[in-house]
C-alpha cells in the first residue's frame, strides 16, 4: 500500500486518499483487509487487468501462468460495517491504462471452439458517440465490485456480496450495494472495462489496469438480498442464476414488491404491472454464473432501495457527475 502514485498509464498524480494497490486472488471471509477507512473517506483501489497484464497481442498459451489470472485489489475494510449490513460503494472516478485487450482462449467465451486471439485498444480514443460505426463506444466500468463473501471463493464468481457483476453502468458516479458478511464489508474490486457489449460473449471486455477512486458507507436497517447498482438516473437490481431464467426469476419478486410498495396494489395486479415495466440488462453469460441487471420503468425504480440508501447516494456522489434521481409522480 502506498499515500501517494501513479495511475495505471504511469503518470504522477496528487491524492487525497490511500492508494491501495494489495492484489489478492482468492477471497474469502478470512482475508484480511488491506486497511480499514472511515465511511466517507475516499481510497483508490489500482488493478492489474483481468489476466494479470498477461495477455497481450502474440502472447503464447504456455506463457500464461493461470495462477497470476483474475486479480482483485483490496479488500478495504468500512469502519462501523456489521456482519448483515448494506454496504454501499459509490465510485467516484476510474483511471484506465492507455492500452486495453480484449481476448478470448480455449474454455473460455460462449461457444469458442478453442481461439486463443488478443486484440490491443487505445483507451483513449474509444468512441464517445458512436459516429463512426467501426469504432468501439466506450463504456468505463469495474467488471468486479463486492465486499467479502461468507465463504471462500475465486474472484471471477458473483454473489449476493457483489463480485465479477460486469454491470457496464457500474462506473463513475455509480454506487454498488452489497450485503457484508464479515465485519469492515472488506471491499474489494478488479476486473476493470473500457468497453463491454451484452453478455461478454468471447468472455472479456477490453480488459484495463486503472486506479478507482471509492468511497463507502454501511446500513444496518436495510436488508438486502441482492446486490443493487444506482447509476445516475436509474436503479437496477442484479440477478444472479445458473442461467438468464434463473437470474430473472431471482429478484422478480423484489421488483413486484417495489411496485406493491409505490403504487398500493394487491400482489397478482403488482405481477402484471411489473411484467410491462420491467427492463432486464444482459450482463454476461460466460462465468460461474449468469448475471442480469432488471430496473423498472416509469420512475418505479426509486423503489427498488429504501430512502436511506438514495440519501446516502446524494450524501457521496458529488452532484456534478451524476443526475440527480426524481420521486415518480
Amino acid at each position: 500500500m502506498s499515500e501517494a502514485g501513479a495511475t495505471a498509464g504511469g503518470e504522477r498524480r496528487p491524492t487525497d486518499g490511500r492508494i491501495i494497490d494489495d492484489c489478492v486472488y482468492s477471497l474469502g471471509p478470512d482475508t484480511p483487509h488491506a486497511v480499514t477507512v472511515r465511511p466517507g473517506e475516499m481510497f483508490t483501489l489500482r488493478a492489474l487487468d483481468a489476466s494479470g497484464n498477461q495477455l497481450r497481442p502474440g502472447v503464447a498459451p504456455d506463457a500464461i501462468d493461470p495462477a497470476r489470472l483474475f486479480p482483485v485489489a483490496g479488500p478495504v475494510g468500512i469502519a462501523g460495517a456489521g456482519v448483515g449490513d448494506a454496504v454501499g460503494v459509490a465510485v467516484l472516478d476510474v483511471r484506465p491504462a492507455p492500452h486495453g485487450h480484449v481476448w478470448t482462449r480455449p474454455g473460455l467465451g460462449f461457444r469458442n471452439p478453442g481461439w486463443l486471439a488478443v486484440r490491443e485498444f487505445d483507451t483513449h480514443v474509444l468512441s464517445t458517440g458512436g459516429v463512426n460505426a467501426r469504432t468501439v463506444p466506450a463504456q468505463l466500468h469495474l467488471g468486479t465490485l463486492g465486499v467479502l463473501p461468507e465463504s471462500s471463493a475465486p474472484p471471477r464468481t458473483l454473489g449476493s456480496y457483489g463480485g465479477n457483476l460486469d454491470v457496464p453502468f457500474l462506473g463513475p458516479s455509480a454506487m454498488l450495494w452489497a450485503r457484508a458478511a464479515v465485519a469492515g464489508g472488506g471491499v474489494f474490486c478488479g476486473d476493470v472495462h473500457a468497453a463491454i457489449g451484452d453478455g461478454e460473449v468471447c468472455g472479456t471486455g477490453i480488459e484495463v489496469a486503472a486506479e478507482a477512486d471509492l468511497v463507502a458507507t454501511s446500513l444496518a436497517s436495510w436488508q438486502l438480498q441482492h446486490p443493487v447498482v444506482m447509476a445516475e438516473d436509474r436503479c437496477w437490481i442484479i440477478g444472479i442464476g445458473a442461467n438468464f431464467e434463473e437470474a430473472v426469476a431471482a429478484v422478480l419478486p423484489t421488483a413486484i414488491a417495489a411496485v406493491r410498495a409505490a403504487l398500493r396494489e394487491s400482489e397478482e395486479q403488482a405481477y402484471l404491472i411489473a411484467s410491462l415495466l420491467l427492463e432486464i440488462k444482459v450482463c454476461q453469460l460466460v462465468n460461474p454464473l449468469t448475471s442480469v441487471a432488471v430496473s423498472l420503468g416509469a420512475g418505479l425504480d426509486r423503489h427498488l432501495a429504501p430512502e436511506a440508501a438514495w440519501l446516502a447516494y446524494q450524501d457521496l456522489v458529488p452532484v456534478n457527475t451524476r443526475h440527480d434521481k426524481q420521486s415518480p409522480v
